[in-house]
């Protein structure tokens, strides 16, 4: 066994690990960063089956060229911004069905957006108003508040103050309470505003407001985009911050312990070959940053400090999963009629919208009758750089629970499988003929492959569950990447809040804080 020293040890490739290893390496301390898989990223990544390329996640992010977008300070202070292609993605999305009936499409921009929402429901026409500028309020106020941290503004934090009002009177309060404020009964403007809800959670009702104005807020401000190259090239150029400034990424390395000194601070891990026995290292860490669910870093401790990270973390709800239906096409959707980047089916039977989530029980059994709520992603509606010629990935997502698929035998669990893909690849022949006849190949991951893959417990695609919040904003922001263990910070998902935006700014939030200890540990 070797031991070796460094500033932070970053378990974990994620975004989430990736950005906060960057950051660190970027200011000039040591990084290790120790991925269990044989690939970088995560869920940002991309991957074969066959001749097929898969996407892991990434369906839609905001344009982190808009200087207000949450990724840019962070990817312009590495100096990667630039070196990745951003590929817009038109309107948001097109949504149909349900509530809403004909296909309506949200696009960038708030003033467009206000515009093709009053166009469609008129009679609404101050009440989307109020409620985008409100969002608009939001958004631009908590950008405001970060850059007067980041610069030390007094004229900054005052202005944030003041704009953070709407904020302030809706803390504590679901995205469905503030639907029904504005809205009360208009169930097809709802689905309009939050049709895209599964980039975040399952039922409206437990969403917090603020985490929708946010993330929605960004995407409206920034519009949409694709990464040429998959999500994976966002992941291999932090990875590069990491490596070109003297730090050390390696794969197929799995952390099996995170050593606490006498005081309770994580001081040290060990780390095994994933395939070639045992090779155990240990590394000395002056913090360590945990790219996975608390309960795995948890796992890892002795049972005092184990305790401590059960009693911080064991009671907060888990997010949603999902299910993702890939197909490998001889041609490009375009050829049948799919033109759209992002097209999200809501259900015939789904009245109100906060029945989003209903259908996420769904394949706790074999299809009946209409699917449920579901997105399509056709990737070649830009210049994605990966499908240029067959096979072209189309991909159908939805939500799904690990619960659905527990304590089912392999044979049925196949089957059940096929069976679904089937119905989802016939709603697609219905909606565009000549479908079917592309298909060459298939394949459906579920909440049980989200949990296998990114070894996420429930395969809790965003970490914890956004909930509202329980304290008045006074108490400030409920999402934090510390944890009780001193030196050990959270930087995923689960230290702050979902997706590609969420993942880092927790990263950055979790470098933050190291940085914070770190220098304290050197002047002292």
């Amino acid at each position: 066994m070797t031991d070796k020293k460094f500033d932070a040890v970053v378990i974990g490739s994620g975004l989430g690990g990736l950005t906060a290893g960057a950051l660190l390496a970027h200011a000039g301390y040591s990084v290790c960063l120790l991925e269990r898989n044989f690939s970088l990223g995560g869920a940002a990544s991309v991957y074969k089956v066959g001749d097929l390329s898969i996407e892991a996640s990434l369906h839609q992010t905001s344009d982190a060229r808009n200087p207000r977008d949450v990724k840019h300070d962070i990817l312009s202070q590495l100096g990667i911004l630039n070196e990745i292609e951003w590929q817009p993605t038109g309107p948001l999305y097109k949504v149909r069905g349900g509530p809403i009936g004909e296909a309506f499409e949200l696009p960038c921009g708030f003033e467009a957006a206000y515009e093709a929402l009053a166009a469609r429901f008129p009679d609404k026409r101050a009440a989307i108003k109020r409620f985008l500028g409100e969002v608009e309020q939001i958004h631009d106020a908590m950008w405001t508040l970060k850059q007067a941290r980041a610069e030390g503004s007094l004229a900054k934090f005052t202005r944030g103050l003041w704009e953070v009002a709407p904020a302030a009177a809706g803390w504590q309060n679901s995205l469905d309470e503030i639907f029904t404020r504005d809205f009360a009964g208009a169930e097809g403007l709802k689905c309009a505003l939050g049709a895209n809800l599964a980039y975040y959670g399952d039922d409206p009702r437990n969403l917090w407001w603020i985490f929708y104005a946010l993330a929605q807020g960004g995407y409206i401000a920034s519009g949409g985009a694709y990464i040429k190259g998959g999500s994976r090239q966002l992941s291999l150029k932090l990875a590069k911050v990491i490596t070109k400034s003297g730090g050390v990424v390696r794969m197929g390395r799995l952390v099996t312990k995170i050593e606490t000194d006498a005081d309770g601070n994580a001081v040290a891990i060990r780390h095994v070959a994933r395939r070639a026995g045992d090779n155990e290292e240990r590394v000395e860490a002056r913090v360590v940053m945990a790219n996975c669910a608390p309960s795995v870093a948890a796992a890892m401790m002795d049972a005092p400090a184990r305790a401590k990270m059960e009693e911080a973390f064991g009671a907060r709800r888990l997010s949603t999963s999902l299910f993702s239906a890939n197909f490998g096409l001889s041609a490009k959707p375009s050829t049948v009629g799919l033109k759209d980047f992002s097209t999200i089916v809501m259900p015939d039977g789904m009245q109100r919208f906060d029945q989003y989530g209903d259908g996420a029980s769904a394949m706790a059994d074999v299809p009946k009758g209409e699917l449920p709520l579901h997105t399509i992603a056709n990737f070649t509606a830009v210049d994605s750089g990966l499908w240029d010629e067959p096979p072209i990935l189309l991909s159908v997502l939805g939500l799904d629970r690990l619960d659905n698929w527990k304590g089912v035998s392999k044979e049925t669990a196949l089957e059940r499988r096929e069976r679904w893909l089937d119905a989802i690849q016939a709603s697609l022949e219905r909606d565009y003929p000549g479908f079917s006849k592309l298909v060459t190949s298939r394949m459906l991951l579920n909440a049980f492959s989200m949990s296998s893959y990114l070894n996420t417990p429930e395969g809790a695609v965003y970490g914890f569950a956004a909930l509202p919040a329980e304290e008045p904003i006074l108490s400030g922001f409920p999402r934090t990447p510390a944890t009780p263990i001193q030196g050990l910070y959270l930087a995923s998902a689960f230290g702050g809040e979902h997706g590609f935006n969420g993942a880092m700014l927790s990263g950055a939030e979790a470098a933050r804080m190291a940085e914070r200890r770190l220098s304290a540990g050197a002047e002292g």
